[in-house]
């Protein structure tokens, strides 16, 4: 056997940005592909729909797929439930909220979504929020006191803080306000790729120094300038960021699409593009048009493997895969899930 294959079958796979999860009929993709566990997106940064409203009947219809046995589903809240995933053959989901918008201006929703679930929770999506700004807002004014309290009551409870789409210096505080790592679940490094969304080596060594992990981005405006990206290219981005981080300081977070190429069609993505673009949650200078191709090999869930082998070719060890593909955020949940 080859030991690329070896090495992918007994991993622990985390894919920890995944907003195609919504999408049933990829769920036996990711399965295909090896793929533990994913962080569904569940709660949304966006104002028409980061509400608490939304997002607690969003909520309602994941809970009701958990019932059904047919969909091959775990709900993830401890590292017991990532074992039963992959003992079983099943999906885990992680519920991951890119946003803190749904916990509007009340503190007492953060523990109330955490009892339903939610284990990870990025800051901001882009734009200014209520506890601080977004990668896209002009002049960062950094943690508001709001955000101060919101990252003290994730702490307390045992949920995971993630600045991916979160200012600089923003990130830079909320790392330095809080007790446990913090994460950016899905940013590329900017020096590879100069895009705003994409993460300074600066803060990338800030997340290594806190005990975070920084993960992949296979969005293609991320990854580089190309309208079709390569494996080699993202896998640039792993280089860079090991070698200014540190190799277990690197996550997988894909970031796999619902309107992204081979998920639907170029009509419904050009509908999307100009929804997001009026709405102000995205602009055309961090993320092109679509039809949006992630990098060949790895287009779509089911050949995750590639990735395996691509880490593989570039001289990562056995340990060291393993860690980018599951272990090193792994070692992020076990310090702060209770």
């Amino acid at each position: 056997m080859n030991p690329a294959k070896k090495i992918h079958e007994d991993a622990m796979i985390i894919d920890n940005a995944c907003p195609m999860a919504v999408l049933d009929q990829f769920h036996d993709h990711f399965i295909k592909g090896g793929v533990t566990a994913v962080a569904a997106t569940v709660g949304y940064g966006m104002a028409n729909i980061g509400t608490f409203d939304f997002t607690m009947k969003n909520l309602g219809k994941w809970f009701d797929k958990f019932r059904n046995p047919e969909k091959n589903l775990i709900h993830v809240t401890s590292r017991d439930d990532l074992h039963k995933a992959k003992k079983e053959g099943k999906l885990g989901i992680i519920f991951h909220f890119q946003g803190t918008t749904p916990f509007e201006n009340d503190i007492n929703t953060v523990e109330l979504f955490y009892r339903m679930g939610v284990r990870v929770v990025q800051l901001s999506y882009n734009d200014k929020d209520l506890v601080g700004c977004g990668c896209a807002v002009e002049t960062d004014t950094g943690l508001t006191k709001f955000g101060g309290e919101v990252i003290s009551e994730m702490n307390r409870l045992g949920i995971v803080i993630d600045c991916a789409h979160t200012g600089f210096k923003t990130s830079l505080d909320a790392i330095s306000a809080s007790q446990s790592p913090v994460i950016i679940s899905h940013g590329n490094a900017k020096s590879v790729c100069n895009n705003d969304r994409n993460c300074e080596d600066e803060l990338i060594r800030a997340i290594a120094k806190n005990g975070g992990v920084i993960g992949f981005n296979g969005f293609p405006g991320f990854v580089s300038k190309k309208n079709k990206p390569t494996l080699g290219d993202l896998l640039d981005h792993v280089d860079h960021m090991v070698k200014i981080a540190g190799v277990e300081h690197v996550c997988v977070g894909m970031d796999y699409f619902e309107y992204q190429a081979g998920a639907t069609d170029d009509n419904t993505a050009d509908v999307v593009y100009d929804f997001l673009l009026d709405s102000g949650a995205w602009n055309k200078k961090e993320y092109p048009a679509p039809p949006w191709h992630y990098p060949q090999g790895i287009e779509m869930p089911d050949t995750f493997d590639n990735l395996t082998l691509g880490l593989y070719d570039r001289g990562y060890s056995e340990d060291e895969i393993k860690g980018i593909l599951g272990m090193n955020i792994i070692r992020i949940f076990d310090r702060v899930w209770k």
